[in-house]
This record gives structure tokens, C-alpha cells and sequence, in this order.
């Protein structure tokens, strides 16, 4: 593991945005732009976007933490559904997340954390949520997470993370998110919605010891990568999968191409990001692994589009190629990284 000189980290106040009229317009400059135009994959999952979007918001650089995405496997019917660790979120960003108690109505609990300067994420039904006007507002249930940084009890309005922007919602809306309209509170067959407290207790790591610390993240997850290539399992049951995606059609195919391309490119996308982080702050990050993880977002992305063709042909598609190019392309990242950082045996890290 080498390193040249250090720098330090650039960071930036504000949040995203997205077409609703409802959104905070984006901040100019955002380090690494993950969530820019020129994104292979501009969503990955929604847990992950909202954690992006919310670092972005506080000044912090997100792509620092993206180290944990080398651990991603082959789950079977999915790949790994990847989130931020929470351990590396308190390291580098100093912010403890811990699960809520929900006991009382959740705007009494939403308000009571807000009011001391915490973060609260919790799950919360889509159908109530204006920012999805184009999927499932008021249109459909569906289940996703959001994080309220400001609330307002008499005015009923509060203020949100979600995917890739900053919205508000109000009226109504408030009432059904927070569950406040008769319907829902007194429905005993309503269970609470999980929910998490996000609590930025100490400073942020910055230039050479967040430089350092990220490097030894890095190390850890390599010691706790798949034993085997994840593609290569992949590849195993792909074909079978294939004829199930084309049995049930155009909507199982959706959950099909999120769950298994989208997971897959997304994540080594993040991973990239990860990488020229690296490179920006002194790292010698080998050429091969960060053209490889750039191979794996925009290959899933190809193997993606021959899928939905295969379903609307009705006709198979085993997709060899472009599972050739990202077996050798997984391969490719993993052995320049250990090369370069070398790894951490987890049973002793």
C-alpha cells in the first residue's frame, strides 16, 4: 500500500435535486458527482442515494466511504442489496446511526430528535411522498426510506432526503407519511415503521487522517471479499433465471434488472468513485481496477438493455459475452487491489 502526498478533502454544503417542483435546486459544485448527468447508473437503491444525498448536504465528501462495496456478492436471487456500513459512517463522518424506538405517534418522535439536531431515516409509504409523482404518488403503496432533517408540528410541513434530491411535503401529505390521518393512526393492524436516528456526534476525519483511515477501510473489506468470483456464480444460474424472467414478463423483469444488473453496475460504479478518491488523495490506485469497475457499471447496463430486448422478442438471451467481459473485469479490480492495499484477515481487524 503506497501513498504519495496529502491532500485535503473539498467539501461543499447543500442537497440535490430532481425534477419535482418541489426539490432544492443542486449545489454547483459536488465532489465526484455521483449523482450527475454523466452517471452510468444516476440511482442505485434507495437506501444508498438518500445516504449520498444526505452526506452531500452536510459538506461531506460520500465517495470516501465506498470502500465496502469491494464485499459485494452473489446472493442466489439477488446481489448484495449494498448500503454504507454504519461503522464507516462513524469513523469518517463521526455520525452514530442507531434504530428508534417508535412508541408514541411517529411525529412526536420525529419531532423530538429533529429538535436536537438529528437526522431521523425511516420507512415510509410512497403513496404520500410528492416527489414521486411520476411512479407512486397517490397512485400506489410502496415502501421506501427517507430522511426528515426539519419539521414543522403547527404548519404541518417537513423536509426530506430522498433518492437523489430535497423536498418538502405538507398538508395531507405530512398527515399520511407520519401516519396522523384517523385511517392509519388508529388502525391497529398498522405496525411502526422502522426507523433510524442519525446523530452527528464528532468531527468529520479530514485530509491526511481521513486519507489514511480510508485506505485501512479499504484493506478490512478486501480481507472480507467473496471467496469466489460473484459473476462466475452468477453466470451459474443465469440461464435458468432467464427463462423465468421471460415467463413472467414485462413486470418481473423490473424487479429482476434492479435486484441483479442494476445492484451489480451500480455498486462497482460507487466503487470506482471510491477508487479516484483515492487517487486524489496520493494513492497509487492500479489503472486496471478502475477500468474494471467502470467495465462492470457500463457492461451490467448492456447485459440490462439485451434482457428487456430478450422479453419483448420473447426469445432467450444467455448474454455470453457480456458475462465473459465481467467475470475477467471482476477479476481484474480485485487482484489490482489487493496488489496495491493488500488485505485485512476480518478475524483479526
Amino acid at each position: 500500500m503506497e501513498r504519495g502526498t496529502e491532500t485535503v478533502l473539498g467539501t461543499l454544503a447543500g442537497c440535490g435535486g430532481a425534477d419535482s417542483p418541489a426539490a432544492i435546486a443542486p449545489a454547483n459544485t459536488r465532489p465526484g458527482g455521483l449523482h450527475g448527468e454523466d452517471a452510468i447508473w444516476q440511482e442505485t437503491n434507495c437506501y444508498m442515494d438518500l445516504w449520498i444525498e444526505l452526506l452531500y448536504g452536510w459538506g461531506l465528501d460520500p465517495r470516501a466511504a465506498l470502500a465496502f462495496t469491494v464485499t459485494q456478492d452473489f446472493e442466489g436471487d439477488h446481489f448484495t442489496f449494498f448500503k454504507y456500513p454504519q461503522a464507516d459512517i462513524e469513523q469518517l463522518y463521526g455520525t452514530v446511526v442507531q434504530e428508534m424506538a417508535v412508541y408514541d405517534t411517529l411525529e412526536a418522535h420525529v419531532a423530538e430528535q429533529v429538535g436536537r439536531g438529528h437526522t431521523v431515516l425511516v420507512e415510509v409509504d410512497s403513496y404520500y411522498l410528492p416527489d414521486t409523482r411520476a411512479t407512486a404518488y397517490r397512485r400506489g403503496h410502496v415502501k421506501t426510506t427517507i430522511a426528515v432533517d426539519q419539521i414543522d408540528t403547527a404548519a404541518q410541513r417537513l423536509s426530506y432526503y430522498h433518492s437523489v434530491g430535497y423536498y418538502t411535503a405538507e398538508g395531507e401529505d405530512y398527515r399520511g407519511l407520519l401516519r396522523l390521518d384517523p385511517a392509519l393512526r388508529d388502525n391497529g393492524d398498522v405496525l411502526f415503521p422502522y426507523a433510524e436516528c442519525a446523530k452527528r456526534v464528532r468531527t468529520p476525519l479530514q485530509g491526511a487522517a481521513l486519507a489514511n483511515a480510508v485506505a485501512v477501510q479499504m484493506r478490512r473489506h478486501l480481507g472480507r471479499r467473496p471467496a469466489h468470483n460473484p459473476v462466475s456464480r452468477w453466470r451459474e444460474a443465469f440461464g435458468d433465471q432467464v427463462g423465468n424472467v421471460l415467463a413472467r414478463g414485462d413486470a418481473y423483469f423490473h424487479h429482476y434488472g434492479f435486484n441483479l444488473p442494476r445492484q451489480l453496475g451500480a455498486n462497482f460504479e460507487m466503487l470506482g468513485h471510491c477508487l479516484t478518491w483515492l487517487g486524489e488523495h496520493g494513492y497509487r490506485v492500479p489503472a486496471s481496477a478502475t477500468r474494471g469497475a467502470a467495465t462492470i457499471a457500463s457492461e451490467c447496463k448492456v447485459l440490462q438493455f439485451r434482457l428487456a430486448r430478450a422479453v419483448a422478442r420473447g426469445r432467450p438471451d444467455l448474454c455470453a459475452e457480456t458475462l465473459d467481459t465481467l467475470e475477467a473485469a471482476y477479476s481484474e479490480v480485485i487482484e489490482g487491489l489487493l496488489q496495491s492495499f493488500g488485505s485485512i484477515d476480518p478475524a483479526h481487524s
